[in-house]
């Protein structure tokens, strides 16, 4: 059987919890995190969020374990697409926190926003998060060459989209 999550929109008040999934050592190596980030700069991201971030929390056992989010992008032309977050408390990865997040982001995206593009970034060699967003129907759009450091090393990413276009009422 599998465990079930309240999924909820982020408070201030979950800083600390955002704040402990981010600088995970299991967790910051495969995101733009630094190891050491202050408590501060996710308190300032939450308390001052634009109305263009829409970020979900993942709870189980009144604890916060995960978040995801979209950035909508505010220019005109381009205003139907997104970039997507998430993050998963390392010792919660594996458990479908991920799944549960990502059928939350897209419901969001699909039926709540009119988005029709949702595209993200993720570092080549993380397999299960890969895996994760195939399953959400992402697709493979391109590897970005030594695009970001990780322990002293430059490794690549890949660019990954996932398109749901309108649905035509049938004549």
């Amino acid at each position: 059987m599998s465990q079930s999550y309240l999924i909820r929109s982020v408070e201030p008040s979950d800083a600390a919890a955002i704040h402990r999934i981010k600088t995970a050592p299991g967790v910051y190596p495969d995101t733009l995190q630094l190891p050491h980030q202050p408590l501060s700069v996710t308190e300032k991201q939450l308390n001052e969020r634009p109305a263009n971030i829409h970020q979900l929390v993942a709870c189980a056992d009144g604890e916060v374990v995960g978040s995801a989010g979209l950035i909508v992008n505010e220019g005109m032309r381009v205003r139907h697409s997104a970039d997507l977050f998430l993050v998963v408390r390392d010792d919660w990865q594996g458990k479908g926190v991920g799944g549960a997040l990502m059928r939350a982001v897209v419901d969001l995206a699909d039926n709540w926003l009119g988005l029709i593009r949702i595209e993200l970034k993720v570092i080549h060699d993380n397999a299960r998060a890969i895996a994760l967003y195939e399953k959400f129907g992402f697709e493979y759009e391109g590897r970005l060459r030594q695009e970001q450091l990780r322990a002293g090393k430059l490794e690549d990413v890949l660019v990954m989209g996932r398109l749901n276009w309108p649905r035509r009422a049938e004549a």
